[in-house]
């Protein structure tokens, strides 16, 4: 039986859902922390029970992420009717409440560690992906934006860091056969080229993002899961707009059977699809 180490980058993982909550179901679906506890016990027991590979059992599941800011920003626009932007208070704002609802959860889970890095000072407001893409479309004008349209983006510090330096030991002192990478950044090319030289198994879920050729040619699988499954399932959520997969797979949307749940490798789009074409513990330290 392979022992198999599961490491999840966090913030890669948690925008990963919130795009899929928000592309596929109603009013931008946010799940709460315990869904998020219960898709990462999914996707780790999806990958630990994986039937194309030797029996496998879990070593420790890694996860990484930063502690949410808890200062105050003023917002980047000024709303219609107001004088002033105003502020947008980090300690209440939904998604960063989430984040710490989860780590909390994650610090009580057996077999988790949890990685925590720092935040920097100070950070800038961003225009969201999708919101880009609606004004490149022409779907949107510039004089539509909203504050709901940026994202408040602060540098980490020291997770890459810390997750490179957990792979190697897990390689170097063979504490593993097998490691699972949830993340899409080609930032942690060496650390997985080390591990295979050792002669570990690398596996990298990257939650059908696309993936650099440099980063995925230097695994050995791909293997993402159905998200969208997951959250209908865990949260009870009705899907509005059916995933393209579902047209070529009718059975999967009425199916909830943890058995039935499938996987798809190869070259992954930036949307996920079937057309493959081939490839209570808290650690700081």
């Amino acid at each position: 039986m392979k022992r198999t180490a599961v490491l999840i980058d966090g913030g890669f993982f948690f925008q990963r859902v919130l795009f899929f909550g928000r592309k596929y179901f109603r009013d931008s679906l946010l799940p709460n922390a315990e869904h998020l506890a219960q898709i990462i016990r999914k996707l780790v027991r999806l990958h630990i029970e994986d039937e194309r590979s030797a029996r496998r059992e879990l070593y420790r599941v890694y996860y990484y992420d930063c502690p949410p800011p808890s200062n105050q920003v003023r917002l980047p626009l000024i709303p219609p009717g107001h004088k002033t932007p105003g502020h947008l208070n980090f300690n209440t704002h939904p998604p960063y409440q989430l984040r710490r609802a989860l780590h909390d959860n994650l610090r009580c889970s057996r077999k988790t560690a949890l990685r925590l890095g720092e935040l920097a000072k100070s950070g800038e407001w961003r225009l969201n992906s999708h919101s880009l893409k609606a004004l490149l479309n022409g779907q949107k004008a510039w004089s539509e934006l909203t504050n709901a349209d940026f994202h408040y983006n602060v540098e980490q510090k020291s997770v890459d860091t810390k997750l490179g330096m957990d792979i190697t030991t897990l390689a170097m002192d063979r504490l593993v056969d097998v490691i699972v990478l949830v993340a899409g950044d080609a930032d942690f090319v060496p650390a997985a080229k080390l591990a295979r030289m050792k002669g570990i198994d690398f596996v990298l879920d990257p939650m059908w993002a696309n993936t650099t050729s440099s980063l995925s040619e230097h695994v050995d699988g791909l293997r993402s899961f159905d998200i969208v499954k997951m959250l209908r399932d865990i949260t009870g959520a009705d899907v509005t707009t059916s995933p393209e997969w579902w047209a070529i797979r009718p059975d999967m949307q009425h199916q909830r059977d943890e058995a039935t749940e499938i996987a798809i490798a190869g070259n992954l789009e930036a949307d996920p699809g079937v057309h493959v074409k081939k490839p209570c513990l808290e650690t700081k330290d």
